[in-house]
């Protein structure tokens, strides 16, 4: 058999090669994933970070894989939160890149999903200081291994995020990293939209396989996809898609108001997925007061389902 080369070819610039493998070199990783889901089978703990979403994570293999999971929706759908929420209560350490909402922010809206307390009651002063920080400190510690990056005042270039990320990850199995938005962390590069956004996809598809771990990130929908959503609705570069292991549509129900307990329906659809069906949709219901996504209980379901087949009768009439 021929050496395996190891180096650049004569004349061309330095760098690292792809590795050359024959199948049976490829059993050292898959005996360790083997082994990582009998263990999680037979112990019931998570190989990896989880979305807190039943029916989501069975679609995902049970957890997060190692590599990019992005996340758009249309305009009310709740990105933000739904990222947020997840990185709360994944069950592993999780680092929130945030590039557009400052940590305090955060914070109140953490609060108000974990504490069942309205949002806006924390900026009408009716709470004494006192109470307020009852309130925070609650939240808090309902979600202890949750830590926040603040990129709106300077940047969180990857190598900083893969320093934040390992020194909150400790000797935990791994950590979910998530940016929010894709778009607003790469502003700090000084190329334009296009190469920004392809260099940033390339630097966390890096990180993510380097530390073998999830990263999670909300994209803003291009223009043409605004409505419709898809696949390839992610705005500045097809690699958007091409890159990731799952990628995540949500999308609010245009047919539907926000009901008696302040929710609107929400369809969360997995537009890829390469470890398992793709197209899945899955109903949730978002209330925006609460910062809370929840899925649907059977009953739910089952009359989202028929308005959504007597609209889809309506449309074609």
């Amino acid at each position: 058999m021929a050496k395996n080369p190891t180096q650049s070819p004569e004349g061309e610039s330095p760098f690292e090669l792809a590795r050359l493998l024959r199948l049976n070199q490829c059993l050292a990783d898959f005996d360790r994933d083997a082994s990582a889901a009998y263990e999680a089978k037979q112990t019931g703990q998570p190989r990896g970070p989880q979305s807190g979403f039943e029916a989501l994570d069975r679609a995902l293999g049970h957890a997060f894989a190692p590599g990019l999971h992005p996340i758009h929706g249309n305009a009310g759908a709740g990105k933000t939160a739904f990222a947020l929420q997840v990185a709360a209560r994944c069950g592993f350490p999780a680092l929130f890149v945030s590039c557009e909402m400052a940590p305090s922010e955060l914070l109140r809206r953490h609060t108000a999903r974990e504490t069942k307390t309205y949002l806006g009651r924390f900026k009408t002063g009716e709470f004494t200081p006192e109470a307020a920080r009852a309130l925070a400190l609650r939240a808090i510690e309902a979600s202890p291994l949750l830590a926040i990056l603040d990129a709106t005042q300077a940047p969180a270039t990857p190598n900083h995020i893969r320093h934040c990320a390992l020194a909150i990850k400790g000797e935990a199995k791994s950590v979910l990293v998530v940016i929010d938005s894709l778009q607003s962390w790469t502003d700090y590069l000084p190329t334009d939209e296009y190469e920004s956004i392809n260099t940033g996809i390339k630097d966390l598809r890096d990180l993510a396989l380097g530390m073998n771990i999830p990263i999670l990130f909300t994209s803003e929908r291009n223009r043409d996809s605004m409505k419709s959503g898809g696949l390839n609705a992610g705005a500045g570069s097809r690699k958007i898609e091409y890159g990731a292991e799952t990628l995540f549509d949500l999308e609010r129900d245009s047919e539907t108001l926000q009901d008696g307990a302040g929710e609107v329906g929400i369809t969360l659809k997995i537009a890829k997925n390469r470890h398992g069906a793709a197209g899945v949709e899955i109903p949730l219901k978002f209330n925006g007061a609460l910062q809370s996504f929840r899925e649907l209980d059977s009953m739910e379901a089952t009359e989202r389902a028929s308005q959504k087949v007597t609209t889809t009768q309506r449309g074609r009439r």
